[in-house]
């Protein structure tokens, strides 16, 4: 009886409150999944598609028309596009080597650190030079190598080293150097942490093994250290790298690609292409490049790395 009347209650107070409720729970994957496929559709399908589809327009001048081959006809046509590629791989690779390297350097410093907390510590303020703006850092470094009010020419000439100034962002070798170095020191903190979670994943048995062994340090970090990180190596070289690879922000707020394209990455010729000179289409073309290039070389890189380490571990 009690039963009976529990149901007749709750039955009246359904409504629409209830039919929503059973069509929530018959369409439970629709209603977990679809604000997530919205959203992926939104903001990559959509925008990927129309990226397709404008690298097939002819975009010079007034209006479009439709000519699938003529962008990409012109990418390998182009000389300056080659250029930029070729700056771009010396950006890329030279900041990959000296982030990692130095993050390796710093990362070994902080193991070394028998205090946790001060390991924390210098960890946290590492970490804030990841955290500057990336345009921010750019605008610094052009500030502290310009050639008349920059710091570094300042000390150069009061340490004798310069006779007179020396204009670092007019010269195309020395400004490469420059963005690279502003690019590394943005990308340093990140690869010193990951580096540092790898040092800390090691098994101290394996060091007591090695000072038993009678191994020197030099031993001990070539035969121990090196091959544990590994992981660590793949992970920090990688993700560097491709956030290197597609640097728009240091570049172009340090030199412009400048002089003379000397510092023109993808991401500044891009630029140039889509922004100033309303070339969308061409742009469209060379980004597309810039993607697959990037997929290539990060899957080469991939598959280099997966079987160097299956054959250490056979």
């Amino acid at each position: 009886m009690a039963t009976e009347e529990f149901e007749s209650d709750v039955g009246p107070h359904d409504g629409i409150t209830g039919a929503v409720s059973n069509w929530v729970n018959d369409h439970i994957r629709t209603v977990l999944l679809g604000p997530s496929l919205v959203a992926l559709f939104v903001v990559f399908i959509y925008p990927a598609a129309m990226l397709v589809w404008l690298s097939f327009q002819n975009t010079r001048g007034f209006g479009e028309t439709f000519a699938p081959a003529y962008n990409y006809g012109r990418i390998f046509t182009d000389p300056t596009f080659w250029n930029a590629v070729e700056k771009t791989l010396v950006y890329s690779f030279g900041s990959l080597f000296v982030s990692v390297g130095a993050g390796l350097v710093i990362a070994l410093a902080l193991n070394k650190l028998a205090a946790r907390r001060m390991r924390d510590v210098y960890s946290t303020l590492i970490l804030l030079s990841w955290a500057v703006p990336l345009s921010i850092v750019g605008v610094t470094w052009r500030w502290i190598f310009d050639g008349q009010l920059g710091v570094f020419n300042k000390l150069l000439v009061d340490l004798g080293v310069l006779a007179s100034s020396f204009s670092w962002l007019s010269n195309s070798t020395s400004a490469m150097v420059v963005v690279i170095l502003a690019d590394t020191w943005s990308r340093i903190p990140f690869a010193a942490i990951v580096l540092l979670a790898g040092l800390q994943s090691i098994p101290q048995e394996m060091y007591d093994a090695a000072k038993a062994d009678g191994a020197t340090t030099l031993q001990t970090f070539r035969h121990v250290t090196l091959p544990y990180l590994r992981p660590s190596f793949f992970v920090a070289g990688l993700i560097t790298w491709m956030f290197a690879f597609r640097a728009f922000a240091i570049p172009f707020s340090t030199t412009g690609g400048g002089p003379g394209g000397a510092t023109e990455t993808l991401a500044i010729y891009i630029q140039r292409f889509g922004i100033q000179l309303l070339d969308y289409g061409f742009a469209s073309a060379v980004s597309l490049f810039l993607v697959a290039m990037t997929l290539v070389i990060a899957a080469g890189y991939v598959y280099f790395v997966l079987e160097q380490m299956e054959e250490i571990e056979v």
